[in-house]
């Protein structure tokens, strides 16, 4: 069968080179003599976990962070050298001998996670990283027993303490407070390591939002997630910033278009009417490819840089846009959903009470993803 070309699909445009420009935002801030980790779970954020890791490791890249074995063991398939963190426990023992032998480092959360590593069949010695929870509440114990479980790590040749790390809950809000909380609890953790002997290579703690908002938190290694992406955890730490590009620009074709009177129902439901006569587009994408339905009323696309309103219920596979303010609009036409020339994720994102975080990663595996080097 023929491959569709672009002008049949929806795709998601990538762009290396605001990849690029973002990671030097990131190394300016962080300082070039730290390392940068960058999170690449979730399919590098919904923009492609190969391609994306490939090419920050030819800039350089230090470290990537994933979520499941499975991205870890593909970026090992697909040629990356650089170290890869698994950030989630793993709790079973024929997974971390396969871990061990590609050479991944695990997040070792407690003593029972421990007692289940000592349990697997290591081809290799396994570097194990220690979470501690200063805050989070999602992972790793609290400070205070940190070093005991160092201990145990250094007492077993099979294993070697890779790193320490801890995630900040609350680094995105104007209030400083808890996060120099948990700053107070880690340094607390990291007296009780040195008073135990122990010098871990990697200390770790600052997400996107505290790579910005707190140098007192970079430590040996940054965390760089949503900010490679180009685009921020909250207002807040977005004006404290130099400005980012935005990697991802969503784009579909225009597949019917239709003059409507003034009154005509459009959609499920019938929510929207028009309010005069105008024109009607509808665009090949919905919310099975990762357009939310939540954007019902509210969203936006551009089209041929001007701004047109969707209209009438974002549909599964389509969804329809107001177009009366333009002349000859055609099938084939493509209009931006989001990114470089259109609305803003972060925009959208708030226009329903969520983050860009969830519109990036929502893009679907039916949509194509497309490189710009």
């Amino acid at each position: 069968m023929e491959p569709l070309t672009r002008q049949d699909e929806p795709a998601a445009v990538v762009n290396l080179g605001a990849l690029a420009h973002n990671l030097g935002v990131v190394r300016h801030l962080a300082g070039t003599e730290r390392k940068v980790l960058a999170a690449v779970k979730a399919d590098a954020y919904g923009h492609g976990l190969v391609p994306v890791a490939t090419h920050l490791e030819r800039l350089g890249v230090e470290w990537f962070g994933v979520a499941t074995p499975g991205e870890a063991l593909t970026l090992r398939e697909a040629g990356v050298r650089a170290g890869v963190l698994l950030l989630g426990p793993v709790r079973q023992p024929e997974v971390v001998t396969r871990l061990a032998d590609a050479g991944v480092s695990v997040t070792l959360t407690d003593a029972e996670a421990l007692r289940m590593l000592q349990a697997a069949d290591l081809p290799a010695r396994l570097s194990v990283q220690l979470g501690v929870d200063t805050g989070m509440g999602r992972l790793g114990r609290p400070a205070a027993e940190a070093a005991e479980l160092a201990r145990l790590v250094a007492s077993d040749a099979r294993f070697e303490l890779g790193g320490v790390w801890t995630h900040f809950a609350d680094s995105d809000a104007p209030d400083r407070s808890f996060t120099l909380l948990q700053l107070e609890r880690f340094h607390a953790a990291l007296a009780g390591l040195r008073d135990a002997g122990i010098e871990p290579p990697l200390v770790h703690a600052a997400n996107s939002a505290a790579i910005v908002a707190y140098p007192e938190a970079h430590f040996d290694m940054v965390r760089a997630g949503i900010v490679l992406y180009g685009h921020h955890a909250s207002e807040h730490v977005a004006a404290l910033s130099p400005p980012l590009r935005q990697a991802m620009r969503l784009e579909a074709p225009i597949t019917f278009v239709k003059r409507v009177t003034a009154g005509t129902p459009v959609s499920y439901g019938g929510l929207w009417r028009a309010p005069t006569d105008t024109a009607l587009a509808t665009v090949r994408i919905g919310y099975a490819d990762g357009y939310p339905r939540q954007l019902t009323g509210k969203g936006w696309v551009s089209l041929r840089g001007q701004r047109c309103p969707v209209v009438g219920r974002v549909c599964m596979d389509q969804l329809m846009i107001d177009v009366g303010a333009l002349d000859g609009v055609t099938p084939g036409e493509r209009v931006t959903l989001w990114g470089e020339g259109g609305p803003n994720a972060e925009d959208l994102a708030r226009s329903f009470g969520t983050v860009s975080y969830e519109l990036l990663t929502g893009v679907g595996p039916r949509v194509p993803r497309h490189y710009l080097d």
